[in-house]
This record gives structure tokens, C-alpha cells and sequence, in this order.
């Protein structure tokens, strides 16, 4: 086998340092790519955390609505059976 000259093998290491350049270049990429992605689920969930809080509000708004509505009717009721006792 024959031996290297110090400017094949300086050579040789460069050649591998750029492949690892590349390599962590790729990786590099690859890692902002995901992080990018990430960041759009996280506004995603963001949104969704907001509309479940929105939807909340609403559900309790309406049992309120509910609610007045049921005592209203009560009153009405009560009215109809006290009327129905003055005749």
C-alpha cells in the first residue's frame, strides 16, 4: 500500500470536512424545517385553545338564556295557578 504524501492527505481530510459541512448543513435545514412546522402547530393549537374558550363563553351564555327563560316560565306558571285559585 502505498503511503500518502501530507498534500493527499490534507487533501483527503478537506474533502471529508465538506462532506461534513454538507452533512450538518442538511441537518442544519432539516432542524429549521421542523421548527418552522412546530411553530405553525403551536399557532394552530393557539387558535384552537381560543375557539374552545369562545365556544365556553357561549355555552355558559346560553344556559344563562336557559336558565332566565326557566324561571320565567316558573312565574307564568305560578301566575296561571294563582289566577286559576282568585276565580
Amino acid at each position: 500500500m502505498a503511503e500518502m504524501t501530507d498534500r493527499e492527505f490534507l487533501s483527503a481530510i478537506l474533502g471529508r470536512m465538506n462532506e461534513i459541512g454538507a452533512d450538518v448543513t442538511a441537518i442544519k435545514d432539516r432542524v429549521d424545517s421542523i421548527d418552522r412546522r412546530l411553530g405553525n402547530v403551536e399557532d394552530r393549537l393557539t387558535k384552537l385553545e381560543d375557539s374552545v374558550q369562545e365556544v365556553k363563553q357561549v355555552q355558559i351564555q346560553q344556559g344563562e338564556q336557559i336558565a332566565g327563560i326557566a324561571v320565567t316560565m316558573m312565574e307564568h306558571a305560578a301566575s296561571i295557578r294563582t289566577l286559576k285559585l282568585v276565580k
